[in-house]
């Protein structure tokens, strides 16, 4: 009987029990699927960047730097947007909106993605409001706001000022995560939701002798706006930005109906699987809970930095930092950069959780640019963007 079969049919046999095999192993082993999907990236890439759209007149710099954003920086889906000083708008996309190419429909100009950290503009321009109507001041101590504080463990804390909360100075570090000091859910959380712990707190350093970037601090000026304003962060934003009137909305534990998906997937890296489900994006509500598009972005960061002083753009000028390097500055909102006296200055705010980024750079004689990406980036690629869009404004 075996000498019946042929080399060909054994080969068969093979190709077909290797190929179940590795069905089976992929489909009961979700890591090892997800990083076979990852791996197939550079394909997904090619197909994002054959569904790319701009708008009439568009700066071909714009689609340049989706392109990259998608070739270099893990981003199959962008949007950027642009407005320059006359407040004409361009704007680019690229990518689908489902996960997989083809199979969805095309990412829009108005597709949502989430804001992330760059959310932190709104709560540090509703606290500017409040200082230009003498309800703070950037010397204000947090205790006096947020009554739920009195007589710390730490006496430091009762140091803490408006100011130093908005320039990363107030005594936290995120990188020692302690009582939930990160808001993302390791510990319990201080803030919105149980203030009342800072009394057990004990700061990392003496508030106003160095930068440390918080996220605790963000959420603690965010409750602060809403306990001078009597109403919750969400509610303060929606009415004094008119919300409703645009796509921006708030998120929440899952996906919203005209949502992007993330380029994210778990590897056993971080031992999340569901970025829906990871942190309590309620409770970050005033530190990383803002979604919409790259064009309305845009356009409330316009406002924003138009505002009388003090505004995002506005610096601590006692401070002692050197603007020509990178991230070595930071302001009330945004960090500066300056590569020489003869350059203009441009100041950054950017952000990223969980398979997406978002970046937002601001020149007051080249204009507003918004990026939105799903799909998060090294540091070093973020930097190199943004180096890209100096390059660009200083040639004008």
């Amino acid at each position: 009987m075996f000498k019946t079969i042929k080399s060909k049919d054994i080969i068969q046999l093979l190709i077909i029990v290797v190929t179940a095999i590795f069905l089976i192993y992929y489909y009961v082993n979700n890591e090892a699927r997800n990083v076979l999907w990852q791996k197939t990236y550079p394909i997904r890439a090619q197909f994002a960047n054959y569904q790319l759209s701009c708008s009439p007149n568009s700066p071909i710099w714009l689609a340049d730097i989706i392109k990259d954003q998608t070739i270099n920086g893990n981003a199959p889906a962008n949007q950027i947007a642009y407005l320059d000083p006359k407040g004409n708008l361009h704007h680019c996309e690229n990518g689908y909106v489902g996960e997989y190419p083809i199979l969805s429909q095309p990412v829009s100009a108005s597709t949502r993605f989430r804001y992330a950290s760059v959310t932190k503009l709104w709560t540090s321009d509703s606290v500017f409001e409040l200082i230009k109507q003498n309800k703070l001041s950037l010397d204000t101590p947090l205790v006096k706001v947020l009554t739920q504080i009195k007589n710390p463990k730490d006496p430091r804390i009762n140091q803490i000022t408006m100011g130093d909360l908005l320039l990363h100075r107030g005594g936290f570090d995120r990188y020692t995560v302690v009582n939930g000091q990160d808001m993302f859910g390791i510990g319990k959380d201080i803030c919105p939701n149980h203030i009342d712990l800072m009394n057990s707190l004990t700061l990392n350093f003496e508030p106003n002798t160095k930068m440390s970037y918080s996220n605790l601090g963000y959420c603690l000026l965010g409750e602060a706006a809403s306990q001078i304003n009597n109403k919750p962060y969400t509610q303060l934003v929606q009415d004094n930005y008119r919300l409703n009137s645009t796509p921006l909305r708030f998120i929440g534990n899952q996906s919203l109906g005209d949502e992007v998906s993330y380029n994210y997937v778990e590897t056993g890296l971080t031992g999340i699987a569901d970025i829906y489900t990871a942190f309590d994006y309620k409770g970050l509500a005033s530190v990383a809970g803002m979604s919409g598009n790259a064009i309305d972005l845009a356009k409330q960061v316009k406002q924003m930095a138009n505002k009388p002083e003090p505004n995002i753009l506005s610096l601590n000028t006692k401070l002692m930092c050197d603007m020509t390097k990178l991230r070595d500055c930071y302001g009330y909102a945004m960090f500066p950069y300056q590569r020489s006296s003869q350059d203009n200055v441009m100041y950054f705010r950017d952000g990223a959780l969980l398979g997406l980024s978002s970046l937002v750079a601001v020149d007051k004689k080249f204009g507003v640019v918004a990026l939105l990406s799903n799909g998060s980036q090294s540091e070093g690629h973020n930097d190199e963007i943004k180096m890209q869009l100096y390059d660009i404004a200083n040639a004008k």
